[in-house]
């Protein structure tokens, strides 16, 4: 990415975090603030994180803040290194990472797996234009009915019928997805924040994954 979108992207994540390290930490049972539950990942991050995911996965940004806070040294370093992708884009497909983190099967190693998935997520599936007239039914069952880069629009459709999301969710992820905009391009287009672009598509994403055996009989018929 361009140095000068790298420290654009910085500074206002900066700016964001320094606002945001004193207010106290979301349903802490230490009653710490952000910057100390963030001090506490180093020494002891699978516990940490869990906490924290488990936090966001309940509906609490602030905490997926937190988590983004500590994996942004290993994001800054893949986007200097990653000539077709910026900061943006590994900062949405980390939100996605987030909502969709397995907590039960996969305990250990939760700063690495989140890395590594965030990786994979814009290197071998990053949204491409899916155009609703060749949108085929999957074969591979609800699985593969999640799968970003296939059916995007049946499966947001679908999502709609179903009332799992509504129509400015709906948007938003098809803003994304479907026409393979960043999280900032899309906020230029829905008129929002990248970051209320990315909770939207976190939300989204995760109500769809919830009820992923629904949508398979949906798109399938």
């Amino acid at each position: 990415m361009t140095r000068s979108g790298l420290s654009s992207t910085l500074s206002r994540l900066n700016a964001e975090w320094e606002a945001l390290q004193h207010t106290p930490a979301p349903e802490d049972p230490a009653a710490r603030t952000c910057g100390e539950v963030l001090t506490a990942i180093r020494p002891n991050p699978d516990e940490e994180l869990l906490a924290l995911l488990e936090r966001q996965g309940a509906g609490s940004q602030q905490a997926g803040r937190i988590v983004v806070q500590a994996l942004l040294p290993k994001l800054v370093l893949m986007a200097v290194r990653d000539p077709d992708a910026d900061l943006d884009d590994y900062l949405g497909a980390l939100w996605i990472t987030l909502a969709t983190y397995p907590l039960a099967r996969r305990p250990r190693r939760v700063a690495a797996n989140l890395v590594l998935d965030t990786l994979k997520a814009v290197k071998g599936t990053r949204p491409r234009a899916v155009p609703m007239g060749e949108v085929v039914v999957p074969a591979g069952g609800a699985a593969a009915v999640l799968d970003p880069l296939a059916e995007a629009s049946a499966v947001l459709d679908a999502g709609v019928r179903l009332g799992l999301i509504d129509d400015l969710t709906c948007w938003t992820l098809r803003t994304v997805y479907v026409a393979g905009r960043s999280s900032r391009a899309a906020s230029e287009v829905l008129g929002v924040s990248p970051e209320s672009v990315r909770w939207r598509c976190s939300k989204g994403v995760r109500a769809l994954r919830a009820a992923a055996d629904a949508l398979a009989d949906q798109v399938a018929a």
